[in-house]
């Protein structure tokens, strides 16, 4: 799990930190773009101005950068200014000409000058400010990207923890269940493979029956695994007639109720339909009815209650007896869960039911839910009933 995680957390913190950089280099870039489009602004409308008017007077003009425009000779030499901005000084028109005459590769970051020669005529603009603007852009999109990266490290590594952390408790119980399964197994293995050897020097009735009573055990177990891999899979649904298939998987469970000391109480709203696949709705309903009556208490009633309420169909099995762990409503559902593991091998349970219940309900756009209230533990089904569409399909029930 471990390394599981460390992959995970490169993964997402290297395309996290990919597509910040990609951000932060558009963002540079954009900036460098205005800045060359500014500069070109600049170095554009002030040759215009005098390709227009000539050279026959200085001219005071706008410009959103320092600019000036000089008159040269052959030798390089100022003939002439026919502008400049306020603030170049003598120094700076002669630092700027020298640097023109010169000219390294426009690249605004480093550029002190950018310029334009046209004929005798060059136009320069100062590019000092720009060149800073730009660094400042640069160093602050560094120092965002630094900070970004830490909380990108830091966030990335909380969220694949809050990620992993189901599919961690998933396999711990998994392998706790592996362990309690391979005890179970090999609980009844040794007591057949005894009782075997037994009948070999003593044959007797009771090592027969002992090897009976273990063999029904690993049966049970095994058959609980394959109906919880059934449960997992896609079926084919078709509208089924639930009140039937609700009382028809109920009326069994009459006697072994009565050997329990518990009734059963059933109130079943007749008519309701819903989409679904038969055996899994009758084998629900079986699940939280022998679930009810493990806890009720003897001389207690299980009740099964199905009725329409609102936009749903309510499916409630409620028994009065042990309630459910406060704060294990949910857990309850996991695979593999056992409130108390030391009931397990007397009682054949291998916190497999609830499961199953939980899958089978998933698989028709259900949801269940339990709690207990008042002495009374309740679990519920929440249907959508049939569309319009799914109602014109005959329905069944569950020997359908």
């Amino acid at each position: 799990m471990r390394e599981l995680r460390t992959r995970m957390q490169t993964l997402v913190f290297g395309l996290a930190a990919l597509f910040a950089a990609l951000i932060l280099a558009l963002a540079n870039g954009f900036a460098y773009w205005q800045a060359v489009q500014t500069v070109q602004a600049n170095l554009d409308s002030t040759s215009r101005l005098f390709n227009e008017r000539g050279y026959d007077r200085e001219l005071d003009i706008l410009s959103s950068l320092p600019v000036c425009t000089v008159l040269l000779n052959h030798a390089g030499e100022i003939t002439g200014v026919l502008a400049r901005d306020p603030d170049m000084d003598e120094e700076d028109l002669i630092e700027a000409v020298e640097y023109s005459m010169h000219p390294e590769p426009d690249f605004l970051y480093t550029s002190r000058y950018v310029s334009r020669r046209q004929g005798s005529m060059i136009t320069i603009v100062d590019t000092a400010e720009v060149a800073e603007h730009l660094q400042e852009i640069l160093w602050g999109s560094l120092l965002l990207g630094a900070v970004l990266l830490v909380l990108l490290w830091f966030g990335t590594r909380w969220l694949i923890l809050v990620m992993t952390r189901p599919i961690e408790e998933n396999l711990e119980m998994q392998k706790r269940f592996v362990a309690d399964a391979s005890h179970e197994l090999k609980t009844p293995l040794s007591v057949i493979m005894a009782s075997a050897e037994a009948m070999e020097q003593d044959p007797q009735p009771r090592w027969l029956q002992a090897i009976i009573t273990e063999s029904e055990q690993m049966n049970h177990l095994i058959t609980s695994l394959l109906d919880l891999s059934r449960s997992d899979g896609l079926k084919d649904k078709q509208p089924v007639n639930l009140s039937e298939t609700v009382e028809q998987a109920a009326l069994p469970f009459e006697s072994l109720l009565y050997d329990r000391h518990l009734s059963l109480a059933l109130d079943l709203e007749p008519g309701l339909t819903v989409a679904g696949a038969p055996e899994d709705l009758m084998r629900l309903t079986g699940i939280l009815i022998d679930n009810a009556s493990r806890h009720a208490d003897p001389g207690t009633a299980v009740s099964v209650l199905l009725k329409r309420e609102k936009d749903r169909i309510l499916l409630r099995v409620t028994d009065t007896g042990e309630a459910i762990p406060a704060g294990e409503e949910e857990r309850i559902f996991d695979r593999f869960y056992r409130a108390d593991a030391s009931r397990t091998r007397a009682e054949g349970r291998y916190g497999l039911g609830l499961a199953i219940a939980k899958n089978i309900t998933t698989g028709h756009h259900a949801d269940i839910r339990a709690w207990s209230h008042g002495g009374q533990t309740t679990f519920q089904v929440r249907f959508e009933p049939l569309s319009e569409k799914q109602k014109s399909r005959p329905s069944q029930t569950g020997t359908g």
